[in-house]
């Protein structure tokens, strides 16, 4: 049996590219510099030209036609008419709180730095706060005429405060206050000891609107009670009792001895209570040696 003949591989010369020769390179390269060199020399006199050449001038726009948007003409605009500061007539209390008292309690009393005066319902409320101020209020007494008071805090009860606020009593309120306000404050307002050597302060001796200032903003270790706790008929009422508590808390069980709480009155009764025994026994004693 023969074996099959294996022939060798052969490259087949017609598949393969002649490589161009290293002198025909060189000829290419050059020729492609010429060109490109030749072209550079004709555009120079065309950019001379070009760049000597001056700009146009400008033509001014033809009266009575406007310029169009973006032409970098400017025209200043009238100057206006001064405006008075307020629409209001002078001396109203629309007039007198849109000067004073707008910055900070908003336009229409919602609240803006200051709280809101939805809760202000009574003008026997606002006018103290306005001469005095408090928290963060400065005191108005100083910039303010008394007709000015009365008028602003009659536009503040009357157009800014909730008709809610309007229905408040004072005696829905001292429940509210004895409920939730005299553990910290005492029932007559007068303060008291807290934890961590706090001392709740004496309200009697602040406007009452700061109690509704205070229930709205919350102030150190109060919570806000305006809007979670109280509606604002309820704020109005705490405010109301506030009032009446201050200066001197009414006593309808006897003298007040200054107000400091069920303590004192207890201590001042044992005291009392005491020396009633010593006398009564002291004159039994007597009694004893007495001769019938």
């Amino acid at each position: 049996m023969s074996r099959p003949t294996v022939r060798p591989w052969v490259r087949d010369s017609a598949f393969v590219v002649p490589r161009p020769s290293r002198g025909l390179s060189v000829c290419l390269v050059v020729l492609a510099l010429l060109a490109l060199l030749t072209g550079l020399i004709a555009a120079a006199p065309a950019l001379a030209s070009t760049a000597a050449s001056p700009a146009p001038p400008l033509q001014a726009t033809p009266a009575g036609v406007a310029s169009p948007a973006g032409s970098g003409s400017f025209t200043p605009a009238a100057t206006p008419e001064p405006q008075p500061s307020s629409t209001f007539p002078p001396g109203s209390g629309a007039r007198v709180y849109a000067e004073n008292c707008a910055g900070c309690h908003g336009a229409k009393g919602e609240g803006y730095v200051g709280p809101s005066l939805a809760p202000a319902g009574f003008a026997s409320l606002v006018a103290p706060m306005v001469e005095q101020g408090g928290i963060n209020m400065p005191p108005f007494a100083g910039v303010l005429g008394a007709q000015d008071v009365d008028a602003v805090s009659e536009y503040v009860a009357q157009e800014l405060a909730d008709p809610e606020a309007r229905t408040a009593e004072v005696s829905p309120g001292g429940d509210l206050f004895r409920l939730y306000c005299a553990g910290c404050h005492s029932a007559t307002g007068s303060g008291g000891a807290m934890a961590a050597g706090r001392n709740a302060p004496n309200i009697r001796q602040y406007p009452a609107a700061q109690a509704l200032a205070a229930m709205i903003l919350g102030r150190g270790n109060m919570p806000a009670f305006a809007g979670n706790t109280f509606d604002v008929r309820q704020q109005t009422a705490v405010a109301l009792y506030v009032q009446v508590l201050a200066p001197d808390p009414p006593s309808p069980g006897g003298l007040g001895l200054g107000y400091l709480g069920p303590v004192t009155e207890g201590a001042v009764g044992a005291v009392a209570l005491l020396l009633l025994i010593l006398i009564g026994v002291w004159l039994a004693w007597r009694s004893r040696g007495a001769t019938p």
